[in-house]
């Protein structure tokens, strides 16, 4: 598992356990849900940065020192 999922089963273990103490209308159990939503959105959008990665990226990345990965300023 990664971190990014164990952010997330954390806060979801977390809001279930407050909004069984305090109710399901309470503030608390609102905000505790909308932290859950947001580490949801957070990591899938690093998900997607990651996916976008095209096949000369990836290479570059293993191999900077290639020719083709060279940036030059003009």
């Amino acid at each position: 598992m990664t971190s990014q999922t164990l952010d997330v089963l954390q806060a979801l273990d977390e809001a279930r356990t407050i909004c069984d103490q305090t109710g399901s209308n309470s503030n608390e159990c609102i905000l505790a849900w909308e932290i859950v939503e947001k580490i949801r959105v957070e990591q899938f959008q690093q998900q997607q940065i990651t996916k976008r990665k095209t096949d000369l990226e990836r290479y570059c990345e293993i191999h900077p020192e290639a020719i083709e990965c060279r940036i030059y300023d003009v």
